[in-house]
């Protein structure tokens, strides 16, 4: 009987199994009577001022690139730098920002709302409009970013069980409770970001709005995601008055939250949003992959395997065709992607920095993966990180300590990397090309190859009105991803004149490694030359008066251009021209810094090639003062100025003697002159030290089950426990069991017992820095006490203080439930006591309730307390640190090295040095700006200064150190100094240049980067 019932089972399974599929699936698409219409973009009535079909978006009815960048402004305490770092992005090219809205740095409790000071994006959104840049806004609720709790204020955990709905790792309930208090938040951003709507208001900055974040519809085509979670947030954003396009985005392109056809049954019900957007992060440092389980990694990043070209285009070259393939809504909107990978954060309990980070991409691959994007049709793309900024406070979570560098274009200092300077020449490409470049189909078969494989990737052609077939713009697509990394090659190119049969020719190419361009080719330009084909790539386009046409290109004597008919050159370029066949002539130059012009017998102007060095300056342009704002270091001493007309008679330009044309100037740098007065390796001064009294706390009694910072609103930095028990003891040994997250420090009557960490980057393991933890219970360790108890029967109590630091609350990222994995201590247990002994626990902390700010905290309740402070001559560094002095705090005052009368033209970054283990939570003038883990828990030892906080002048600024430490630390093994950046300024990579061990070199003698600022009028 067996058999026929195991069949009759086997039969009935998967009818079973669909049924089931059938019931989640109805379950996910809810009830909210909610429709895609009520929440669409309204084409008819805004569709003059924005819109968008499968090629890009439309501006004032003009196709439009969207080239985006992250900004984290609460990643910037200092809100004076908001302006100049997003100067930077402009520099780079950059038309648009994205900006995520942090809930929980706005909210400190329930029903407050913080939008002053740094919080302020009422400013901030009039800045991006004073500066031209588009904002794609994204107000969460969450929005993860590496940040405590993913974005969710402390109050909002504390008060609801189903954060993002998630009742499991894995499957979601909604929960009308936490939509209630999400509703509450957007009803107090939104309204700011609304006002700021392109369709609102005159100049306005904002296109679009994102609403979530990384929110799975599937999860390996298993319903996961709820659409009335979705419906609910974007009915609440046109409810207060957001009409700008709504937009998501996927964790890769899996096609959720598309609008889809009704008539297929599987999509009944389902909510799309106007716009399609698709994460896309494909390439990983070994040491910090975001994999579930990390066992053998290799940490020494001089030990790390090159990223493999592979992963970047099996990432990458289906974008067009997945995305396209999800129906007509996927198929009719820009290819869209929110979060293009520009780097990589680094974490806790790894061996490297985010100099090693910038080592592993190197300076080409930000333009890599953005041309590998543009090829495959993308016109809309933000990438993440463009300026990373600083974790600041206790902002990050356990995947983020202080600096958040990012290994981004411009470095956590303000440098502009090789990186962006690398991809700007790209974006200066498509920008000046956007006529042309802005709406294209890919072409099925090109019409060139190459002698070598893998550098050639694909090519596009212009879709235009009135163009005729076959004299479409070609756009072609170069990537070196060569497995002999071959840097020259020969492009053949398939031509045909006219009537005349088609013939093929070759052209060399010079490509390194890794890195690529777009070429362009059937190109007419303005003066009436047929460009056929260039393989010398092409920086910028300019048109002059309609009359003559000007390339910039690089020093390059392999790359060439091929052109139609005879043409005739002049110049300083060297150049020499070959001729194919009857009327091809392609013209190469000797690879060193000069003009050309170009023209044939039937030109009406000139076309002008200027050959450029790579250096390139960080220059923003002020158009409504016409003064442009230039940024330089120690290896830039001029700039060469373009003009459209005649310069200023009041500033010295000269003529080029590289480029002697009437159009084209030079203008000597005179603010280096002063940097030789600067050294910026400040005294510190008046050191005064105090120590924190656990006796003097407000402690207050707590169940110990109820001691998480959650509950007790003690979610930043430390929270102090104490246990009090009688002296009786019932074996000669004492042992201490503690379990907590995720570093503890233990002092039994005033002295120091151990400290340790737990933490852990595999999944479901104690600590785990994501995803819920299965052995929550495992972790613990064991110290004997018995040496540090008062003597058996003594009638003074024993005093048990427990330090524990909380490296931040998980993110609750994906499909995770993590968000409650405990902090604090979840157990503690003192064996060899008799058995009538209790232990009766307090806790003290700080209640983030009661700040302005809930991440400005060490947790530490008296970090702010003024008296008791003791002067001291040698500070800690002549002092040391010792476990017994328990918390110790540090201060030291010193006066910026930057006089008052340098500030408005140089700038000189500082960095606070820090070497010793011990563990330090670092004030400048009142503002956590960093926490330092001598032990090893973290790698970083520079630690900066932001610019806007410190004080110039007769004014001194004051870092308040608190300290403390697991082990004797002596005077010399300690390190505390302040210090310019004295960093890689000739590859550009912004790297610190340290002394190798075993080398005698003085850091001294490197110069720090000090930036020398010069505005240069134009008119």
């Amino acid at each position: 009987m067996v058999i026929p019932e195991l069949a009759a089972l086997l039969t009935v399974l998967p009818a079973g199994l669909v049924a089931f599929y059938v019931w989640l699936l109805k379950s996910r698409k809810g009830s909210l009577p909610i429709t895609n219409d009520e929440c669409a973009f309204d084409k008819n009535k805004y569709g003059h001022i924005l819109n968008f079909d499968k090629y890009c978006l439309y501006i004032h009815e003009k196709p439009t690139l969207i080239i985006s960048g992250e900004f984290h402004y609460f990643r910037i305490p200092d809100k004076s730098r908001w302006e100049s770092i997003l100067k930077k992005y402009r520099a780079g090219g950059f038309n648009c920002v994205r900006l995520y809205f942090h809930w929980g740095y706005h909210s400190p409790d329930e029903g407050i709302y913080n939008f002053d000071d740094n919080r302020d994006i009422d400013y901030l959104l009039n800045l991006c409009e004073n500066l031209n840049l588009y904002v794609l806004a994204a107000p969460g609720p969450y929005i993860c970013t590496e940040t405590q709790a993913g974005g969710f204020p402390f109050w909002v955990l504390e008060k609801v069980k189903r954060v993002r709905h998630m009742l499991y790792t894995g499957f979601k309930k909604y929960d009308p409770e936490f939509s209630a208090y999400q509703k509450q938040w957007f009803e107090k951003i939104l309204p700011i970001i609304a006002k700021h709507q392109i369709t609102e208001k005159q100049g306005g900055c904002v296109i679009a709005v994102q609403i979530e974040n990384e929110l799975f519809e599937k999860v390996i085509n298993i319903p996961f995601g709820l659409h009335d979670e979705m419906k609910f947030l974007c009915k609440v954003a046109r409810d207060c008055e957001i009409n700008v396009p709504l937009f998501t985005n996927d964790p890769n392109e899996v096609g959720s939250f598309i609008i889809k056809p009704s008539s297929n049954f599987l999509n009944r019900g389902s909510f799309g949003l106007d716009l399609y957007g698709f994460d896309k992060y494909f390439v990983f440092v070994p040491a910090s992959s975001p994999t579930p389980w990390a066992f053998n990694v290799v940490q020494d990043p001089k030990k790390w395997k090159p990223w493999k070209p592979k992963d970047v285009a099996n990432a990458l070259d289906v974008i067009e065709k997945t995305t396209r393939s999800y129906g007509p809504e996927a198929a009719n909107t820009p290819i869209f992607i929110p979060e293009l990978q520009g780097g990589w954060f680094t974490t806790y309990k790894l061996q490297h920095t985010f100099d090693d980070v910038y080592n592993y991409y190197g300076g080409a691959f930000t333009r890599t993966a953005y041309e590998s994007v543009l090829a495959q049709g993308c016109t809309m793309a933000s990438i993440y990180m463009v300026y990373g900024g600083t974790n600041w406070g206790t902002l990050g979570d356990l995947d983020g300590y202080t600096s958040y560098d990012y290994s981004a274009c411009v470095r956590e200092y303000g440098y502009m990397s090789s990186r962006i300077r690398e991809l700007r020449l790209g974006i200066h490409f498509i920008r000046s090309f956007s006529d042309l470049f802005t709406k294209t189909e890919r072409v099925k078969n090109p019409n060139i190859s190459t002698s070598i494989k893998n550098v050639f990737n694909l090519q596009r052609q212009s879709v235009m009105k009135n163009v005729k077939r076959g004299d479409e713009v070609l756009f072609s697509f170069f990537r070196n991803f060569n497995d002999q990394k071959l840097p020259i090659f020969q492009v053949f190119v398939k031509y045909k004149e006219g009537q005349r049969r088609e013939q093929k020719f070759s052209m060399n190419c010079f490509l390194q490694y890794k890195t690529s361009f777009i070429a362009l080719g059937n190109y007419i330009t303005i003066t009436g030359l047929k460009l056929i084909f260039s393989t010398l790539p092409i920086y910028l386009r300019i048109i002059q008066n309609q009359v003559n046409e000007i390339w910039i290109v690089p020093v390059n004597d392999v790359g060439e251009l091929a052109f139609q008919g005879e043409v005739t050159i002049d110049g300083n370029l060297g150049s020499s021209i070959r001729k194919v066949g009857h009327a091809i002539h392609i013209v190469s130059f000797n690879g060193v810094g000069g003009f050309a012009r170009i023209r044939n017998a039937d030109s009406k102007g000139d076309l002008y090639i200027l050959a450029l060095r790579n250096e390139s300056l960080n220059v923003y342009f002020d158009p409504l003062n016409s003064v442009l704002e230039t940024q330089y270091g120690d290896q830039e001493h001029d700039i060469t100025i373009l003009f459209s007309r005649e310069p200023s008679k009041h500033v010295r330009f000269q003529s080029h003697p590289t480029y002697p044309l009437p159009f084209v100037y030079k203008k000597q740098f005179t603010a280096g002159e002063k940097t030789s007065e600067v050294h910026l390796v400040p005294k510190l001064l008046r050191w005064r030290y105090r120590t924190t009294d656990f006796n003097d706390l407000d402690w207050r009694k707590i169940d110990l089950k109820n001691g998480g910072p959650i509950e007790n609103y003690y979610a930043s930095g430390h929270i102090l426990y104490n246990a009090r028990f009688s002296s009786n003891y019932s074996s000669s040994k004492v042992n201490l069991s503690i379990n907590m997250r995720h570093r503890c420090t233990i002092f039994v009557n005033g002295r120091f017992v151990g400290g340790h960490t737990t933490y852990s980057r595999q999944l479901f393991f104690p600590g785990s820095k994501f995803g819920p933890e299965l052995f929550k219970y495992l972790g613990g360790e064991k110290y004997d006490i018995t040496q540090f108890l008062h003597p058996n029967g003594d009638e003074e109590k024993n005093s048990l203080v427990i330090l524990v630091e909380n490296w931040g609350i998980s993110r609750q990222s994906v499909i995770f439930n993590d968000v409650r994995n405990p902090r604090g201590i979840i157990s503690a247990n003192i064996d060899g006591l008799v058995k009538e002994t209790k232990l009766n626990w307090s806790i003290c902390g700080v209640d983030l309730r009661k700040l302005d700010n809930p991440f400005n905290t060490s947790g530490i309740p008296d970090e702010h307390k003024n008296f008791d402070w003791k002067e001291s001559e040698k500070g800690i560094n002549g002092y040391g640190v010792i476990p017994n002095d328990g918390i110790k705090w540090w201060s030291f005052r010193f006066s910026h090295p930057l006089e008052s009368k340098f500030k408005d033209i140089l700038n000189a970054p500082l960095r606070l040095v820090l070497y010793g283990s011990f563990t330090s939570y670092i004030f400048l003038n009142d503002t956590l700006i960093g926490r330092y883990y001598g032990n090893g828990d973290c790698a970083q030892h520079d630690y900066y200064l932001m610019d806007g906080l410190l004080k110039f002048g007769d004014e001194e600024n004051q870092i308040t150190m608190m300290v403390y430490s697991w082990e004797t630390v002596n005077p010399e093994e300690i390190i505390v100094e302040i210090r310019g950046w004295e960093i890689d300024d000739v590859k550009k990579t912004g790297n610190l240049i340290k002394p190798k061990k075993g080398v005698d070199e003085d850091i001294d003698e490197v110069k720090p980067w000090i930036v020398r600022k010069e505005h240069i009028p134009l008119t």
